[in-house]
């Protein structure tokens, strides 16, 4: 790991075995990891004993803008502490996870950061109980959607009529927002 870089690592699904092997042995070198609920604690055992683990939801009680602000600025504090720094998220950061959020803040702020991808929760728990996402046979598209928009939207960006016509549909976070 370099110094003054944050490492935005997947977690994968929560499941130890499914981080990649980049993400865990960067968790291995950290000094410092401020992870999601979403992520499943045994991941956290890669880190070194030593390693502060912070949870992202003590730094504000909802996913808000604060939160992300305040959280990057415990992080560039422990940064220019020379610290080694991890922003573990569940599942792929790219998938549903705020990443350009967190990014837009870190360009902002002038500090240095890596992706590192992981395995995301619609394909391993597919995989898990035996499902596939895609089939020659019956299923030559696949769709992921969130059922869990921003709240300040005047208007979805989601056109569920068309979504419907495809032949897989992942919905992620969409308990709330079912009927």
């Amino acid at each position: 790991m370099n110094e003054g870089i944050v490492y935005i690592v997947g977690s994968g699904p929560g499941d130890k075995g499914l981080i990649t092997v980049k993400g865990a042995k960067i968790l291995s070198q950290c000094d410092v990891v401020v992870y999601d609920y979403l992520c499943g604690k045994e991941v956290l055992e890669y880190c070194k004993d030593n390693c502060e683990k912070i949870c992202a939801e003590e730094f504000s009680e909802n996913h808000s803008k604060d939160r992300i602000i305040n959280m990057y600025n415990f992080i560039e504090k422990k940064i220019k502490e020379g610290k080694k720094v991890v922003r573990l998220k569940g599942g792929d950061p790219s998938i549903f996870a705020r990443l350009e959020e967190e990014e837009k803040l870190l360009v902002e702020k002038g500090i240095n950061y890596r992706v590192v991808p992981g395995v995301t929760a619609a394909s391993a728990a597919a995989c898990t109980i035996g499902i596939p996402l895609t089939s020659k046979k019956y299923s030559s598209m696949l769709t992921f959607v969130t059922g869990h928009e921003d709240s300040n939207k005047t208007t979805s960006l989601i056109d569920w009529e068309k979504i419907t016509k495809n032949q897989t549909i992942v919905i992620y976070m969409g308990v709330k927002n079912i009927e």
